[in-house]
């Protein structure tokens, strides 16, 4: 299938693949700062020690997109800017336990038990009563049961991968994938707009493409745009050429486009 042409032309700083800078996220600059002002009075405020697992993840492509792919997500749905900042808040928090909870080895793998085992352990649950009540604030409860079940995906993600030979398209399809599909679903739930399932499998199919298209995997992010571009189509009835997530597919086609120096699709 051929795409429409309605991709726009975008500057792209060649040799700048550790980190792109996407158009569309200077939409965004002033949620994410808040964002990040959140994380600082929150979490980091309320344990330091997080510091350390936070500087692990300095060029980790999840860590740096998935707050911003969850805004993305809010504001296409027109869900308020102020919950939708406290929902990227929320899953900044959900995917940096995740990281600190994947830090804990077995005993196999040479896992010590002391401090730093027990500080893993006990942030994973005081990150989730934190939420909980994050969302009664808020009155978005509603959106537990979608978090509890993304949880649930991850972690049989995790074990699948420590007994399987994964490769790293079939880790990020399991394990950070369900992030942004569950961001999506949950914009849905609270937007009152139905078909979560589908907006589940849009949040999905970006996620792949913008995972796969930092990890350099160019080759790939074309089936996950077009699959996108065919999902949103279905349920704007066909009116896909304007708004911020036609702007998101155009992007993430031009860059890979740009990567691979092909520009037909």
């Amino acid at each position: 299938m051929i795409l429409p042409n309605f991709y726009t032309v975008m500057q792209f700083v060649e040799g700048d693949s550790e980190f792109m800078e996407y158009l569309f996220a200077q939409d965004y600059r002033h949620q994410l700062n808040d964002v990040e002002r959140r994380f600082k009075t929150g979490m980091l405020k309320s344990w330091p020690e997080i510091k350390t697992y936070v500087n692990r993840l300095q060029g980790d492509t999840t860590w740096d997109h998935l707050a911003l792919m969850t805004l993305v997500f809010y504001d296409h749905l027109q869900v308020d800017n102020r919950l939708s900042t406290v929902m990227a808040y929320i899953f900044k928090n959900l995917y940096l336990a995740q990281s600190i909870h994947c830090s804990v080895k077995n005993d196999e793998e040479g896992q010590e038990y002391n401090q730093d085992l027990q500080f893993a352990i006990l942030i994973g649950d005081y990150t989730f009563g934190y939420i909980m009540q994050i969302l009664l604030d808020n009155k978005a409860e509603q959106v537990l049961s979608s978090l509890a079940s993304m949880i649930c995906t991850i972690s049989e993600g995790l074990v699948r991968k420590y007994h399987q030979t994964w490769n790293a398209i079939k880790e990020i399809d399991q394990i950070k994938a369900p992030l942004y599909a569950t961001a999506f679903q949950t914009a849905a739930q609270l937007a009152g707009v139905g078909k979560e399932s589908a907006y589940y499998h849009l949040g999905h199919d970006i996620g792949m493409a913008v995972e796969l298209l930092h990890l350099g995997v160019n080759n790939q992010v074309d089936q996950y745009v077009h699959s996108s571009f065919e999902i949103l189509s279905s349920l704007k009835n066909g009116q896909t050429y304007q708004g911020v997530m036609a702007r998101v597919i155009n992007e993430l086609h031009d860059l890979a486009c740009s990567q691979d120096q092909a520009a037909v699709i």
